[in-house]
């Protein structure tokens, strides 16, 4: 059990804010391909829980950020074992954090390091490759580090990936018989993103945010005819089977790679001294404007691969190696105005209308400013000198103001408190700071709904982006998601670029959309905290949208993955949406089902609460969780004197040690897998 002092009331509540807040972001950005705040951002909240959990051990948890790498897998993939942990890398911002490492280095290895290989940190996604005989068999994403989604047939249509390596070669380099493997990072070159988004917009389509989210998303499309169409690429980066200490160097380990045709970034470099190494990290810093890839900073890595096995490793990070973050580049310019903008879900975001500015590449002339409370703490006013900055193609945003050049008659901003396109009074709920507009019949929303509908994870419905749902609102054919299911041909043809085939083609589409799966439909309703991932959670736990409909609170919260806060949510946009979902299932729409895996009132574990801590190494604990409510089981995420039942994998910590105290019973896996033959 953890020891140390008892952390106060305000530790607890903050600790419990923070990991709520990384659990969110890294879910919108490892299963979702999206981003609301800059990498820096994100691991400011997880330095902030490190130095809590820190001062009070009794704050850290197994499943906490600090603890666990992201997780990318996705429904409707298979995934596999990793032949080696594909654990992240500990994060750096300042010079004196790079002489820390090469100090820690110096201590564990008792000598300097004698050579260090530099490597751009390309922000795409990670990739395993594996080679059987030479032929490419098997590709896996990170995953949660143990486990990754196979995406094999995606990334056979990525050209730099070879189909096939030279086995005599392999074997000459690196000592490798039958099974070979490399890791590198997907990735999406910038001039090919913007000719792609280019592309996109001419054909009425939402444009994608930016290269690194482009690139997730593709690799998650299930199917790889779409996914060759998209202009991916590939920087190989360490080799994982056989181990990478046979090469005795990383730096011929990437000329190896590249011998046996691999793609391997030219920027890496081989330096043999501290002064050498800053010297690369402040030459790939002035480079990275001129390169072709998105790039956020620099991998550090001790060259000698021989002893990267005995520095081992954190739980989270490699010992051996360290990620360098460069600063995000910002601009000054003036702010001209504020304008109040709806989304989808009646989010009004505050948003800074600029003197265009070249930044990062792109000139910008728009910034989001997130909300009235980030508003109000930097003090941002029309007319003020601002500084801008877009880390990583991230939405740019205002960080700061130069108050120094403040107009003298400038006042401080305050967001309406009607929503500027229905005059709605906003809301704003407990525990939120966003403002809201109530109204689901709200313009703006209708639009955001409408596209969120068509889009490809929900309905699917081709031919219908931005551009066309703008005309058909404009021209009164669309108000509201059920009009797509009742568009008149005859109409459409009167409409300027649509003729008989592509009139015929778009209603052949809507029509098919009703077929999309129990999970595509529920995630194309839009409900709040119900991404892609939740929607398949949905789908699989209920069965039918009827039951789900029907739900309760304590059903909805048993739902795996699911707390207190997104059951609510969805209990009360159910309620809300009443009159929608009515004329949606009026017309033949939300009545795919799907087979309930979570409602085994006789199985083997019906009734009993059962905690997982640990790792499993027979499966993930996704699959761990899915077999145990099969079984009637209910998963919690901590033990209790109510808990029934406790299954403890590898490095099991606090929870098991909790449990023996209340004396749970507790399953090693050798006692879990017995049990799944048992009842298979």
């Amino acid at each position: 059990m953890n020891s140390g002092p008892k952390p106060p009331a305000t530790a607890t509540k903050r600790a419990r804010e923070l990991r709520a807040a990384l659990e969110r972001h890294g879910r919108l950005y490892y299963r979702e391909a999206d981003q609301e705040i800059s990498n820096q951002e994100y691991d400011s909240l997880l330095a902030e829980l490190q130095s809590l959990e820190l001062q009070y051990p009794a704050l850290r948890t197994d499943d906490s950020p600090t603890q666990t790498v992201g997780d990318d897998t996705t429904e409707g993939f298979a995934n596999l074992p990793h032949s080696s942990p594909m654990i992240s890398l500990a994060n750096s911002y300042a010079r004196e954090d790079v002489e820390a490492f090469h100090q820690r280095l110096t201590r564990l290895l008792e000598q300097e390091p004698t050579a260090y290989v530099v490597e751009p940190k390309i922000d795409g996604v990670a990739a395993a490759i594996r080679y059987e005989r030479g032929e490419l068999k098997v590709a896996l994403t990170r995953g949660d580090g143990r486990r990754g989604d196979v995406i094999t047939e995606n990334v056979k249509t990525i050209g730099d990936v070879p189909a096939n390596i030279d086995e005599a070669l392999a074997r000459k380099r690196f000592g490798a018989t039958e099974l070979f493997e490399v890791r590198g990072e997907v990735y999406m070159p910038l001039g090919r993103f913007r000719a792609y988004n280019e592309k996109r917009e001419d054909e009425g389509l939402p444009v994608l945010a930016n290269p690194r989210n482009a690139t997730a998303g593709s690799l998650k499309t299930l199917d790889p005819r779409e996914v060759a169409r998209r202009p991916l690429h590939f920087w190989a980066y360490s080799m994982a089977v056989p181990g990478p200490q046979l090469a005795g160097s990383h730096w011929d380990e990437l000329q190896a790679l590249r011998e046996l045709g691999f793609p391997v970034t030219p920027e890496s470099r081989r330096v043999q001294s501290l002064d050498e190494l800053f010297e690369a990290l402040s030459n790939l810093e002035q480079l990275r404007l001129d390169l072709d890839y998105q790039l956020d900073g620099a991998v550090i890595k001790l060259d000698d691969t021989t002893r990267w096995e005995a520095l081992g490793s954190t739980a989270k990070s490699p010992r051996y190696a360290l990620a360098f973050k460069f600063a995000a580049e910002q601009a000054r310019t003036r702010l001209l105005s504020i304008v109040a903008s709806v989304g989808r879900t009646g989010v009004v975001t505050p948003v800074a209308n600029l003197e265009p500015v070249l930044l990062a590449g792109t000139t910008v002339s728009r910034a989001t400013l997130h909300n009235q409370d980030e508003i109000d703490r930097k003090d941002i006013r029309e007319g003020d000198l601002v500084l801008v900055e877009k880390g990583g193609d991230v939405i740019p945003k205002v960080v700061g103001v130069v108050t120094s050049g403040r107009p003298k008659r400038s006042r401080p901003y305050q967001l309406p408190s009607k929503c500027p396109e229905c005059e709605t009074s906003l809301v704003q709920e407990e525990g939120e700071v966003a403002r809201r507009c109530p109204n689901p019949a709200c313009p703006p929303q209708q639009r955001g709904r409408i596209l969120h509908w068509a889009s490809r994870d929900a309905m699917d419905i081709e031919g219908l982006g931005e551009k066309w749902v703008d005309l058909f609102l404009e021209e009164g054919l669309l108000t509201r998601i059920a009009d797509l299911y009742r568009l008149d041909g005859d109409a459409l043809r009167q409409m300027p670029g649509w003729g008989d085939r592509s009139v015929d083609k778009l209603l052949r589409n809507v029509d098919a959309s009703r077929q999309r799966a129990l999970a595509n439909q529920i995630f194309a309703l839009g409900l709040r905290h119900v991404g892609i991932a939740a929607a398949h959670g949905l789908a699989a736990h209920f069965g039918s949208f009827d039951a789900l409909r029907r739900a309760d609170l304590d059903q909805l919260e048993s739902v795996a993955d699911f707390g207190k806060i997104t059951a609510q949510s969805v209990r009360e946009e159910l309620d809300r949406e009443a009159a929608m979902l009515d004329e949606l299932i009026g017309l033949g729409l939300l009545a795919a089902t799907q087979e309930v895996l979570a409602v085994a009132a006789n199985g083997a574990l019906a009734g009993k609460k059962v905690v997982l801590t640990g790792t499993l190494t027979s499966m993930g604990r996704r699959e761990a969780k899915a077999i145990l409510e099969g079984h009637g089981a209910k998963v919690v995420s901590s033990v209790s004197k109510a808990t029934d039942l406790v299954i403890a994998g590898e490095s099991a910590g606090s929870k098991l040690k909790k449990a023996q105290d209340l004396e749970v019973e507790v399953w090693d896996e050798d006692r879990w897998q017995a049990f799944c033959q048992e009842q298979s």
